[in-house]
């Protein structure tokens, strides 16, 4: 049935060409409605399809990762992280870009993107809630389950289309060929408002756990993925955080950090019902990298304690390691021995310097930073997410040795995981926070090899808290709901990391001995004010979430991205082989214009449909 859903739905509601095109078109089928949608489990087959086309990869493999911020730059153009550094958010529109339709070749996978998925995920939405009527004998459990499923998806689709275009219509009935397809685009602060709305609704609907339900409990165990009430919730959460934040006011007319105090009442007191819901617990720091990356035989899924939701699509391999960190992570040589491309999105040192000393100081604050030796006694998460020159990069007797020096070596000077060399980095640092110790050319551990990038989980709940009651209350401010200090939010993540005994920079951190001692609180220097600590609390906000997707979207939600201290060239390390020089090099400057770059342009032709339907400024 699920597959004869899925031919019906994609033979018949064709991807959309246009806003109006799309919403025209009318679903046929070779069975009539009450087969769809007469039981439940025809009925969940039909909902199951939302899953496939409404949750996109946030990092594939042409290009179509959604680290493109000041936290990265690509090497080639086709690579967001390079276009929009130039300012060209038209490459959006690319066929092979998330937030248009990412493609592959014959036999690799292909999926729609946030524009053309999500438009169709929404028409799909609301033909389910449309046609619901025509369940027939059900529970009221499974009603609810296939009504949550549905308002769930409504709103993640707009939510992922408003954060990237701004606002839009929001379309919440299914709209027959007859109907006005001419729907006027709302504010940002009404379509994140309309989308809050629809996640609560999925959130009185849905089960804290799937396996505790009568359809659960059919596959015990095997529930990963499916949206919860804690999903619904976390994502409401964050929905009422970008509604809370300067972007709102800013675009209107240039204020600078004015945040909306009852949006962020509404995203601390939902946050607090996620984290007290003791559903959900912060893995060990000796389990830390279990959220992103594993590297062993257990069932098919990345999935911990910590995370709220993930995509499950997994795979393994050495074509698609070579594909995925290939192509955006990590250096070609890394990978020898596979067709790995290494086109390699660089971290910037700029992103780099935001990680503190082991004393919980800013660098530039810290006066045992050592700029002759800028990567020792960093946060620990440094060397978890960042990988650096010299590090030992397999088991073998002769170890592979990472190379990133740009200055000192033979021939042209370059370390062999650097440019000129092919698939190079081009800053001096590889991201290596989904990578496991092992999978490379020398130990060739590709097949049980698996790596996710969450969605969301607990840790971003206690930052959306804290970044919420800060602007209402301070740093040790707290809501009625909860007795959690702002900064004790921030400290309680702080206090998973681990510092490493006898630290060896030249080993992986799998290799590392960790002790008891847990990364300082947040300084008393940076806890002063709600000025100063909303600085920090980015700051761990970059640093705990660093290359989760959140960077791009963060700095423009904040009303930063313009600002000079964000607008900073990309900047590189070049060092030498020896390490007894260090020099930043300019690898790209930056272009951020204000308010253009604060959204993603629409296709010119979606703009010509109606009037109501206006292209973002600075993109006419």
């Amino acid at each position: 049935m699920k597959k004869s859903i899925i031919k019906i739905l994609f033979g018949a509601i064709l991807l959309l060409t246009s806003c109006e095109d799309y919403l025209e078109r009318t679903p046929a089928s070779d069975i009539n409605d009450e087969e769809v949608f007469g039981t439940y489990h025809s009925f969940q087959g039909f909902v199951d399809v939302l899953y496939s086309n409404g949750l996109m990869p946030y990092f594939w493999k042409y290009g179509s990762s959604l680290d493109c911020g000041d936290d990265v730059l690509g090497r080639q153009a086709q690579l967001l992280s390079l276009q929009f550094t130039m300012g060209n958010y038209w490459h959006a529109w690319n066929q092979r870009s998330t937030f248009y339709s990412v493609t592959g070749t014959a036999g690799n996978y292909s999926a729609l993107g946030f524009w053309d998925g999500g438009w169709l995920t929404i028409h799909m939405a609301n033909l389910g809630l449309a046609n619901f009527d025509k369940l027939g004998i059900a529970t009221e459990e499974e009603k609810n389950l296939l009504l949550g499923q549905m308002y769930f998806f409504r709103a993640w689709c707009h939510f992922e289309i408003a954060r990237s275009w701004g606002g839009i219509p929001y379309v919440d009935q299914l709209l027959e060929p007859d109907d006005n397809m001419k729907l006027p685009r709302l504010s940002l602060e009404e379509t994140f408002l309309k989308i809050a709305a629809d996640f609560d609704r999925a959130a009185k609907l849905l089960p804290w756990d799937w396996d505790e339900t009568v359809q659960g409990q059919a596959a015990p165990g095997k529930n990963w993925g499916r949206i919860s009430k804690g999903v619904a919730l976390a994502m409401k959460a964050k929905t009422y955080l970008y509604a809370a934040s300067p972007w709102i006011e800013g675009l209107k007319n240039g204020t600078e950090n004015k945040y909306n105090l009852a949006y962020c009442d509404s995203a601390a007191r939902t946050a607090a019902l996620v984290i007290n819901s003791n559903r959900y617990e912060l893995v060990p720091w000796n389990e830390y990298n279990n959220n992103f990356a594993r590297n062993n035989t257990g069932d098919n899924v990345i999935w911990t304690k910590e995370t709220i939701f993930s995509t499950i699509r997994l795979e393994t391999g050495v074509t698609w390691v070579s594909n995925i960190l290939g192509r955006l992570h990590m250096s070609k040589r890394t990978l020898a021995g596979t067709n790995a491309n290494g086109i390699c999105n660089s971290p910037t040192l700029n992103f780099i310097n935001l990680y503190e000393t082991a004393n919980g100081l800013a660098i530039g604050d810290d006066p045992a930073y050592n700029p002759a030796s800028p990567w020792v006694n960093r946060d620990p998460r440094f060397l978890k997410t960042i990988l650096i020159d010299g590090v030992k990069w397999s088991s073998k007797a002769s170890p592979m040795v990472i190379q990133l020096y740009s200055e000192g070596g033979t021939g042209n000077g370059a370390g062999l995981d650097m440019v000129p060399n092919s698939g190079g980095s081009i800053s001096g640092f590889l991201i290596r926070k989904y990578t496991c110790f092992g999978v490379n050319g020398d130990d060739k551990n590709w097949n049980s090899f698996r790596c996710s990038l969450p969605y969301i989980r607990l840790a971003e709940m206690y930052l959306i808290y804290a970044e919420a009651v800060n602007e209402i209350d301070g740093p040790n401010g707290t809501i009625s709901e909860s007795s959690l200090t702002a900064l004790e939010a921030v400290n309680i993540i702080r206090r998973r990391v681990k510092l490493p005994v006898n630290e060896d920079i030249t080993l992986p951190f799998e290799l590392q001995t960790y002790g008891s001692v847990s990364l300082p609180d947040v300084n008393p220097m940076y806890t002063g004010s709600k000025e100063t600590f909303r600085g920090r609390i980015r700051n761990e906000r970059s640093i705990e979430l660093a290359f989760e997707a959140n960077r791009w979207y963060d700095i423009r939600r904040w009303y930063v991205a313009h600002k000079p201290e964000y607008l900073q060239p990309a900047m590189g390390l070049a060092f030498s082989k020896d390490h007894t020089s260090f020099r930043p090099f300019v690898m790209q400057n930056r272009i951020f214009i204000n308010p253009q770059h604060y959204f993603l342009p629409f296709r010119t032709s979606d703009t010509y449909l109606y009037e109501g339907f206006k292209q973002n400024p600075g993109w006419e």
